[in-house]
């Protein structure tokens, strides 16, 4: 009885694994590039690049971090008028040193941009 349940308990943790083992998360691809933005970057000169973009996410107006999974952050941003929620996520993956970076509007409305303004300001304040 001992046996078959340490057993169980064994298989359940392969199934769902604790999320700090979680692995690289694949993002979605954009559909509709005026109301997505996403990028690629090599960040093999960032010692911790993950916990940076973190802390640069967390100083966005507006932003609060929703998941922290592994490899992964999916951060919700509210617009200013608080009309409109996007939805901001970081894949980073530890083999290839890549960190993908991708920024949606839920509503698809008057995004004039913001979602690219969005990746190229968390890019210039990681890499420079």
């Amino acid at each position: 009885m001992r046996t078959s349940l340490v057993g169980i308990l064994f298989l359940v943790d392969l199934v769902f694994p604790d999320p700090s083992y979680t692995s690289h998360v694949e993002l979605k691809p954009c559909i509709e590039i005026k109301f997505c933005a996403i990028a690629e970057w090599d960040v093999k000169a960032i010692s911790e690049p993950l916990n940076e973009v973190k802390a640069i996410i967390k100083n966005i107006p507006g932003t609060e971090i929703v998941k922290n999974d592994g490899d992964y952050v999916h951060a919700e941003v509210v617009s200013k008028n608080m009309e409109f929620v996007d939805d901001l996520e970081v894949s980073y993956s530890p083999d290839t040193k890549k960190l993908v970076i991708r920024s949606e509007s839920r509503e698809g409305k008057g995004v004039f941009g913001v979602n690219q303004k969005r990746v190229d300001s968390i890019k210039t304040a990681l890499l420079f």
